[in-house]
């Protein structure tokens, strides 16, 4: 054990604590799960809430119809002109626990799996704590509490950060094993690594890692092991998950390194309001009803909340003041630090980082840091509960600090809703606020009060249930702190093809073009709020709202997504800019199959009408004229009256000492596209370009008659190749380099840990 470290307890004094097993632990979550979400196990109800409706459950529909075609989606032709989707990571396309979504019906099976990581959270936090304190009542108090808090819940929005949340106490626990044990620890390590790595959350990843980086060299410089197996180990289980999960780093890295995203990326977008940490005791002071009754910060919307727990804050502090070793240290100065960070530019400590540090730009929005404190919080009660419990000298030591905390924290409480008073905020709800900050002062006083009757309990069968009674107070403090921290609605709004219904179109009919949304009407749409959730959704869907269009598989302009081809990205946002500004959008909009457009309603009953454009262009036209030009001039030229794509077609000028061609009669004479590769045949008079409406990017190869040659960059951030005079065969195949060479080292990690498992488990190690 390192120095100073907790010594598990054999007979602790809470004789109850033997009762509180890994199997009724389980029974207990599992319970309380079915209390909070009986709607949505049952398949009455699921998820709808802002990104779950407008990213998660479209994406993983247009997953699922990939995986029942027998594809894997390595490209998504339906947003953005066409975009990788396997190498964004989020949607977790490799994440073997997926498969369940993928079989069962998706409406039911989503939210169900989105669920099950809060399970899964609960049960790792459980184990953390257990080795951590040696006792089995702390780990309960610290697995309940760390899969019920506000940033879980939010995030059920989304698969990627929920799962990669609910694997940071297994990766903890079982690389920590690794570099301390060795033998089959290593493989659980890389097994429970790869499986973060694999759910496609970077920020919340690097979190973990960073955290447990601190870990080992805190016990690298103060523990009793062999340091040089210590540095041995980690680095080998390093390697395996990061072999485990090449397959997803490999084209992820490709794709980040032609994205949108640098080191000043967003900059310090969306983090915690200065008031921020106040909203840990009572979690609606200066939030507002946006939605559905979400309750959110003022400029900062990634999470609705981060509470914890205001009780659980009582015997949070009681672990820091009581348990007093290194590790505790260590989890309280995340803590702080983290919240701190979480600040962005307000809170100066992370822009001073991200200068020194220029790299730490590419991640997004300072308010994700506040994960480190949701996971550190709880097992920082851990040890302040199992400090009470440990004999009867620090039982009453840590009941009157208990006491002491408590009676602080509801004076802070009362500090806040002075404040929230005296200093409201435009949108302030003060009734709202001070209801919110009463009950939670009640919860304070609660969970130091139940342990005092536990202490003064005898009785096996009594300090059982009062220990139960503190985990429902700690599960009812965060079932109540806020109104709707996750809404649902009847799944049957997510029906695929209603929206092809209403616009009566047909089931091929829009393979070739494309739908685009105005400025104005995305923006009246963002922030709609209809009073019946199932409406709200339905317009979103009917406008085709980020990536709502995929489940009724129609092609749109845009698309919601973390990472876009840089290029597409400022076509795009040219696109939107000059939308409305009296700028000619004809010719690029005619090029980029725009055949419907969508405006808002002359209707008073409706909100927005469809409106076609009959003079758009087919995904793939031929004979333009070339026009050799820089990206600096090519961009501004696509906005211009001269613009005519039936005529000419942008290059860039390191393409011209190889093209022959120029204006030529020629025709596409018939076409087949898939997801992942496009066909034509094609007869021209003489060398013609061929000009393909879709991404540019590096995986894309063309073939004329087999023969592969060089596809160009066209337009900006399309496709061209030039072919031959006469009638041939085209093909354009999207080719992931990346992705094979990476399946292949996985495939490789993979026997490697299991030839060392077999080796491993045969030695009894």
């Amino acid at each position: 054990m390192m120095e100073n470290e907790p010594e598990p307890t054999a007979t602790p004094r809470l004789t109850a604590d033997i009762w509180f097993t890994p199997g009724r632990f389980a029974a207990l979550l599992g319970l309380f799960l079915g209390l909070t979400f009986p709607k949505v196990i049952l398949g009455r109800e699921t998820f709808f809430y802002r990104d779950f409706g407008a990213f998660t459950y479209p994406v993983a529909q247009y997953f699922r119809d990939c995986f029942w075609r027998g594809e894997l989606p390595l490209w998504n032709p339906l947003n953005n002109f066409g975009t990788p989707l396997l190498a964004q990571w989020n949607p977790a396309i490799l994440y073997p626990p997926s498969l369940f979504y993928l079989i069962f019906p998706l409406s039911w099976s989503l939210g169900v799996f989105n669920l099950a990581h809060l399970f899964l959270a609960g049960m790792g936090m459980y184990f953390l704590a257990r080795r951590w304190t040696g006792n089995q009542f702390p780990a309960a108090v610290a697995g309940m509490t760390f899969a019920f808090n506000g940033l879980n819940w939010h995030m059920l929005m989304w698969i990627s950060n929920l799962a990669a949340c609910a694997w940071m106490p297994w990766v903890a626990l079982t690389v920590e094993r690794a570099w301390r044990d060795g033998g089959r620890w290593v493989v659980w390590a890389a097994l429970a690594g790869a499986m973060q790595m694999l759910t496609g959350s970077p920020e919340i990843i690097s979190l973990t890692w960073l955290f447990l980086g601190t870990l080992w060299l805190m016990q690298f410089i103060w523990g009793d092991h062999s340091r040089s197996r210590m540095t041995g180990r980690v680095v080998l289980v390093i390697c395996l998950v990061a072999g485990l999960a090449a397959a997803q780093l490999l084209p992820f890295m490709e794709l980040l390194s032609h994205s949108q995203r640098d080191a000043s990326f967003d900059g310090s977008k969306w983090a915690m309001p200065i008031s921020g940490p106040a909203n840990f005791l009572v979690p609606l002071f200066h939030c507002y009803n946006a939605s559905q009754g979400v309750f959110v910060q003022y400029d900062q919307y990634w999470v609705a909340s981060y509470y914890t727990g205001a009780g659980l804050l009582v015997l949070a502090a009681a672990g820091m003041w009581g348990a007093r070793n290194r590790l505790v240290w260590l989890l309280a100065g995340v803590a702080f630090l983290s919240v701190w960070m979480a600040l962005g530019d307000a809170g100066h400590l992370y822009s001073w980082l991200k200068m020194a540090v220029p790299p730490l730009g590419v991640l997004r929005y300072p308010i994700k840091f506040v994960v480190l404190t949701v996971f550190a919080v709880p097992l920082l009660a851990a040890f302040g509960v199992s400090w009470q419990q440990s004999n009867a000298a620090h039982s009453e030591r840590a009941l009157k600090a208990m006491r002491d905390i408590a009676i602080a924290l509801v004076v802070l409480v009362g500090l806040i809703v002075f404040l929230a008073w005296r200093h409201p905020l435009v949108k302030d709800d003060w009734p709202v606020t001070w209801h919110n900050a009463l009950s939670r002062a009640l919860f304070v006083l609660a969970v130091p009060g139940l342990l005092f009757a536990m202490a003064r309990m005898r009785e096996i069968r009594l300090q059982v249930w009062l220990a139960v009674g503190l985990l429902l107070v700690l599960w009812l403090d965060v079932y109540t702190h806020a109104p709707s921290p996750s809404p649902t609605m009847n799944r049957s709004v997510y029906e695929p093809g209603l929206i092809r219904a209403e616009l009566k179109l047909g089931g091929d009919q829009m393979e070739t073009s494309r739908f685009m949304e105005t400025r104005a009407v995305m923006e009246k749409v963002r922030y709609l709020s209809l009073k019946d959730p199932a409406n709200d959704y339905l317009c979103r869907r009917l406008a085709l709202f980020d990536n709502c269009n995929l489940l009724d598989g129609l092609p749109k302009a845009d698309g919601f997504y973390s990472l876009y081809l840089r290029d597409v990205f400022q076509i795009t946002g040219i696109l939107y800019s000059a939308d409305g500004n009296n700028v000619d959008l004809n010719g690029l909009e005619d090029f980029l199959g725009i055949s419907h457009i969508n405006v808002q309603s002359s209707d008073p009953g409706k909100i927005l009408d469809w409106v076609a454009r009959p003079a758009y262009l087919p995904l793939i036209t031929a004979g333009q004229k070339p026009v050799f030009a820089a990206q600096s001039n090519t961009w501004p030229g696509l906005l211009g009256k001269d613009f005519n794509p039936r005529e000419m077609v942008y290059l860039p000028p390191e393409a011209e000492p190889t093209i022959a061609a120029r204006r030529t009669d020629a025709k596409i004479i018939s076409t087949h596209f898939q997801a992942q590769r496009l066909e034509a045949e094609v007869e021209a008079s003489a060398p013609a370009m061929l000009v393909v409406a879709q991404s540019f990017y590096a995986p894309w190869h063309a073939y004329v008659d087999g023969a592969r040659v060089q596809l160009w960059e066209a337009n900006g951030a399309f496709q061209a190749l030039e072919v031959p005079a006469g009638r041939h065969q085209v093909k354009l195949v999207y080719e992931d380099a990346a992705f094979n060479y990476g399946l292949i080292i996985s495939l490789a990690s993979l026997a490697a840990v299991i030839g060392l498992a077999s080796t491993k488990f045969r030695a009894g190690k």
